[in-house]
Formats: C-alpha cells, sequence, structure tokens
C-alpha cells in the first residue's frame, strides 16, 4: 500500500509545476474518493470535471472524469512523475520552434510520445489516454 509520505515524495518532482492535469494539487493527507466501491487517493481535484487519483494498491494513476469509468495514464507513481518530466521538457522544447514550423512541431510532440512511451508503454497504448492526446496537441503547436 502507497503511504501519503511516498505520494508526496513522487509528486514534489511535478506538483504545480507545468503538467497536462489542471486542478488543485492536494497535499497530505489525501483525501479518498470511492468509485464503485473502490477507494482512490485524489491527487489532483479539478471540481465537477475530472480528478486525477491514485488506487494505493496497485499503484496506477488513473484519470477520473465525473461520470467516468477511470481511464490509465500510469502504470505506477514513479512512472506518472517520469512521464510528466518528460512532457514538461517537450514544453519547454515546443516553447523555442517557430509556431509556423509544424514539421519541428510535429517532430517534437512524436519525441515526447516515443519518450513518454519507453517509460510506460501502457500509458500510450490507446490514442485517446491521457499523454497520448497531450503529445498529439504537443505536436500541433497548443
Amino acid at each position: 500500500m502507497i503511504t501519503d509520505q511516498q505520494i508526496t515524495d513522487a509528486l514534489a518532482k511535478v506538483a504545480g509545476r507545468r503538467t497536462i492535469f489542471e486542478g488543485e494539487w492536494q497535499q497530505a493527507p489525501y483525501p479518498s474518493h470511492v468509485h464503485n466501491g473502490h477507494k482512490f487517493a485524489v491527487l489532483v481535484e479539478d471540481p465537477e470535471i475530472a480528478r486525477l487519483v491514485l488506487d494505493r494498491d496497485t499503484g496506477e494513476v488513473l484519470a477520473l472524469a465525473v461520470g467516468e469509468d477511470p481511464d490509465l495514464v500510469n502504470r505506477s507513481l514513479d512512472r506518472f512523475v517520469a512521464s510528466a518530466q518528460t512532457f514538461e521538457a517537450a514544453c519547454d522544447e515546443a516553447e523555442s520552434i517557430d509556431e509556423d514550423d509544424d514539421e519541428a512541431l510535429e517532430a517534437n510532440g512524436e519525441r515526447a510520445l516515443e519518450a513518454i512511451r519507453a517509460v510506460d508503454p501502457d500509458a500510450v497504448r490507446g490514442e485517446n489516454q491521457l499523454w497520448s492526446t497531450a503529445t498529439e496537441e504537443l505536436g500541433y503547436g497548443r
């Protein structure tokens, strides 16, 4: 079982920085959220839109949109942190690319996708998953 201290230590590397998941980053003790009888620790709360949650038993990080089933973000908290850091670096790179250079922007998004795939292949197995969508939009210059 993942403790609040383990969550805090891991999130210290990305919380409050530029990440793809918007909302209010929670602090220990992390609030619990029950969905379909399963209890999650809430990492980020975007009221009435979505939550970024952690399954303390499996270690998986999931996106939980209101009224939806959980969607895998990363297989572990460490992989989430690595993916978020990779994405942040790609966003920094995008800022140095001319906004009219579509090829360079697209290549940056593709590099970010491949880097996240190397960290956690399951995090980008589907085109509608959080990191897949984020890196695609990054490739469009957003």
